[in-house]
């Protein structure tokens, strides 16, 4: 096997909620061509489709004139997929402990979590143009 191969795909789409459908689809056009199984391709979607989410709502606030850029990277060893909003950006060490008793019964704050259990890196930058989300799974 060519171990320099790697295929790139971006999907970038408007902070319209009904538009995370599309975001499901071609996330898992793009892990059919990984290795992972059905139950780590349903995680994948899972992870992505909440950073998403949270890029839409808590970055760009809903505004439908700001986009999400969601850029895919596959190669022999790992799947890399970076999620960009155009928003201020947020601090990732000062979420709540989801854990935590008093946060127990909150409604919100969990999906951070949920994401580092299920992906094997999940990575937070501020950009000049918004916040970046690097996800990975490492492929076998």
């Amino acid at each position: 096997m060519n171990r320099k191969w790697r295929e790139d795909f971006e999907l970038i789409i408007p902070s319209q909620i009904d538009q995370i459908r599309k975001v499901e689809d071609f996330t898992e056009k793009v892990a059919i061509k990984t290795s992972l199984t059905d139950e780590e391709r349903d995680s994948l979607a899972i992870a992505v489709t909440e950073i998403v989410n949270n890029a839409m709502i808590h970055g760009n606030k809903l505004n439908p004139e700001k986009n999400v850029t969601i850029h895919y990277t596959v190669t022999p060893g790992e799947l890399i997929i970076s999620i960009q909003d155009e928003g201020t950006g947020f601090d990732p060490e000062k979420l709540d402990d989801p854990c935590k008793p008093e946060n127990l019964l909150k409604d919100c704050g969990r999906g951070v979590f949920i994401v580092r259990s299920l992906l094997d890196e999940v990575g937070f930058h501020q950009e000049p143009t918004g916040m970046k989300v690097t996800l990975v799974k490492a492929l076998k």
